[in-house]
């Protein structure tokens, strides 16, 4: 979650970057933000590591023992003697392979790619919508825009609790219905004329959303296994984009209806939770590799969820 932290900085930083130049062009704006994006690429290209996870499920176990010992230094010997009693590549060959196609073949997680994209379409509608109709509350938007930013600090910190305390799946769902109230709220408080109440509301929705960004990042993680996790993040990301996509012309209503949008979004949001009841439980699983070992898994959780 910490470098998470990093990414709220820089949606901070927007609201100061269009404060500065709020007589100048959308282009200009444009410019002040692609110019250091492009810089803060090349950093990445150099500085980051590819998964020592995913390179040893490759077969890549020298390039995953040298990642190891580029993060820790300090334990160089004992990195050698592990990478001595991992699988030679030829042997992961001889394994049953697994392949993005996996996704779409085996049924369920099919089931789980298409309902983890439902949820996130629905907080991305949220995530993305929220701070852009926050201008029918009548307040300040580089300050509005600002303390959007700000609110998102505490959700690194929470969550982590949310998710030792907590089972995912209720988690989730408990979230999105109450960001999806928080919501109506908004909209209702709008119309009766408490502007400041309502604005306190929005940050307080805003932040179930990222909330439930945060959960759902960590609960797909443990619903894939190695193999295909990054394509199921991708997927994950895309649908979150997408909800952002709708967001202003779901937000272009509020022009004839004040703050609608708002409640639009709440119950959007509310909605699709319910669909994280169709998800399995997956706290307390350890991390898979390949798609036969996740089926393994999730039958130990299901006959231990059972024995309970």
């Amino acid at each position: 979650m910490v470098p998470f932290t990093l990414f709220v900085l820089g949606f901070m930083s927007l609201s100061g970057i269009a404060f500065l130049v709020r007589h100048a062009s959308w282009r200009f704006i444009y410019h002040c933000t692609s110019v250091p994006a492009a810089i803060h690429s090349v950093f990445i290209y150099f500085f980051a590591l590819e998964s020592p996870r995913w390179l040893h499920v490759q077969g890549n176990n020298k390039e995953a023992i040298e990642v190891l010992k580029r993060i820790s230094p300090g334990k160089r010997g004992y990195l050698e003697k592990v990478s001595s009693r991992l699988p030679s590549k030829e042997t992961l060959e001889q394994s049953p392979s697994s392949s993005i196609m996996d996704l779409f073949i085996r049924r369920w997680a099919f089931r789980r790619i298409i309902v983890i994209m439902i949820i996130m379409f629905g907080l991305g509608m949220m995530y993305y919508g929220v701070p852009l109709a926050v201008r029918d509350i009548k307040v300040n938007i580089y300050l509005s825009e600002a303390l959007n930013a700000m609110v998102e600090l505490p959700t690194f910190v929470i969550t982590p609790i949310l998710l030792e305390k907590f089972n995912r799946r209720s988690s989730v769902l408990v979230n999105c219905l109450v960001g999806g109230a928080l919501g109506v709220f908004c909209f209702v408080l709008t119309t009766l004329g408490r502007t400041n109440i309502a604005f306190v509301f929005e940050l307080c929705s805003f932040f179930c959303a990222r909330i439930g960004f945060n959960l759902m990042a960590v609960y797909m993680i443990e619903m894939f296994p190695t193999c295909v996790r990054n394509f199921a993040t991708t997927m994950l990301r895309q649908a979150l984009v997408i909800g952002g996509a709708c967001c202003p012309i779901i937000a272009s209503v509020g022009r004839n209806v004040p703050s609608i949008s708002f409640a639009v979004f709440g119950f959007v949001v509310s909605g699709l939770g319910f669909f994280a009841l169709l998800l399995p439980e997956t706290k307390g699983a350890g991390l898979c590799d390949t798609m036969d070992e996740q089926e393994q898994s999730d039958q130990a959780m299901k006959s231990s969820h059972v024995s309970c």
